[in-house]
């Protein structure tokens, strides 16, 4: 079977265009060079650690430490379901600096 070079061209093209697949991190490899994923979305693996649920007036939200060797912190609007102890992996928007209401995080994944 013979491949025209405008068909190999078109293959080369798309195979550029599609989104490269996202590496998942740990805690600790994010924690490296944060502000290389400063406002980025990624995916982190860890173990769920010092689970938090918080009630505001308009909704839940669920907060935690994601953790290896080191921890970042996760907030959680969507409130999936977790346990402390649990292997987890997340994805979101990671967040060097997040203000919460009461107070600032640091090294934060934002789930929304």
């Amino acid at each position: 079977m013979k491949i025209t070079a405008s068909a190999a061209a078109a293959v080369l093209l798309a195979a550029i265009a599609l989104p490269a697949l996202a590496e998942t991190l740990t805690p600790s490899k994010l924690l490296e060079n944060p502000a290389a994923f400063e406002g980025k979305s990624v995916t982190v693996a860890g173990t769920v650690s010092h689970l938090q649920v918080s009630k505001t007036l308009f909704r839940k939200v669920t907060g935690f430490q994601l953790c290896d060797e080191k921890c970042i912190v996760v907030i959680d609007q969507t409130n999936a379901t977790r346990h402390d102890g649990e292997s987890a992996t997340v994805s979101g928007t990671f967040q060097a600096s997040f203000k919460g209401p009461k107070r600032t995080f640091k090294n934060v994944v934002l789930i929304r």
